[in-house]
């Protein structure tokens, strides 16, 4: 959960899309917080416990600004380049498979820098776990899987539509019904990957506490978080896969919509972030004080 929540940092700063240059870099700076007080609120830390998690996660955060801002920074700069030019299908796969790549060397790390204090646990850890995995799943069976099915794709269309149009600018009537057509699709997905993340859910339970005492504690809670598409069932894989795909069609088919105006601020947004991530990584320069090791591994390629 904690490593889950580790992945955040990968689109910090794209989740403040409307925010100047300035709100995205006091966001980041202040991301180990964020990621203190959900491991907290998940766990409930107290001691020994609150301060090993708060030296993992400030050598986590000072790892990923070094090693990690600088391959965001060209890959949302590759980006900008193929959205200028116009995007195929093989620049949108890229552009997925690229996500994809840094995902994975953020878990592995996030996972070594996590099994220290997973092994500390106890049986009050483990309770607060399940209490907090439990209110989440009520309150999503509550706003999403029990709402009235024409307000949720509504409220759905207006949250994607809007996360759009901070990337490209206002929508006109053809790309609001693109959009209004993917959100519709997608309604089949929710329970199937609601029982699919109770699943993962037990499962990272009975990970913890299973080797809890066991060096092979990182290298299960690496494979844990990398390889997220494990066990899954036939149907939610198919569902997936279509999903996927369905995204892939919906980026082509606003690509081919897009005004002048729309393209040159899309291409400017990703400049914009490209160029924060680099001034954020360069802050990392010189490691930060109150880290437990005197030197940060560089990172895998992640393929």
């Amino acid at each position: 959960m904690i490593a889950r929540r580790a992945a955040a940092l990968l689109c910090v700063a794209a989740a403040l899309l409307a925010g100047c240059g300035a709100v995205v870099r006091l966001a980041y700076n202040n991301a180990d917080y964020a990621l203190r007080m959900a491991a907290n609120e998940y766990l409930d830390l107290h001691g020994e416990q609150s301060d090993l998690m708060r030296a993992r996660i400030a050598d986590f955060h000072a790892w990923h600004r070094r090693y990690e801002l600088p391959a965001y920074a060209r890959l949302f700069a590759g980006a900008a380049d193929r959205v200028e030019r116009g995007l195929t299908r093989e620049d949108v796969v890229w552009a997925l498979d690229s996500v994809r790549a840094r995902y994975r060397v953020l878990a592995e790390h996030a996972a070594e820098e996590v099994a220290p204090v997973a092994a500390t646990l106890t049986p009050a850890n483990y309770k607060a776990l399940e209490r907090k995995i439990a209110e989440n799943n009520a309150k999503f069976d509550k706003e999403v899987l029990r709402e009235d099915p024409a307000r949720r794709e509504r409220n759905r269309f207006k949250t994607v539509s809007g996360r759009i149009e901070e990337w490209l600018g206002p929508l006109n009537a053809d790309q609001e019904e693109l959009v209004r057509r993917f959100v519709r699709a997608g309604s089949a997905m929710l329970p199937v990957m609601q029982q699919d993340r109770i699943r993962r859910q037990r499962e990272l339970v009975r990970l913890l506490e299973t080797y809890r005492a066991s060096p092979e504690l990182r290298a299960k809670l690496a494979a844990y978080f990398v390889d997220i598409e494990q066990g899954r069932g036939a149907e939610y894989a198919r569902l997936a896969q279509a999903r996927e795909a369905e995204l892939i069609q919906l980026v082509l088919d606003l690509d081919r919509t897009l005004t002048p105006k729309q393209r040159a601020h899309f291409v400017g947004k990703l400049r914009g972030y490209a160029a924060e991530f680099q001034v954020l990584a360069e802050q990392g320069r010189t490691e930060p004080r109150g880290s437990t090791r005197t030197a940060l591994p560089a990172p895998a390629t992640g393929g």
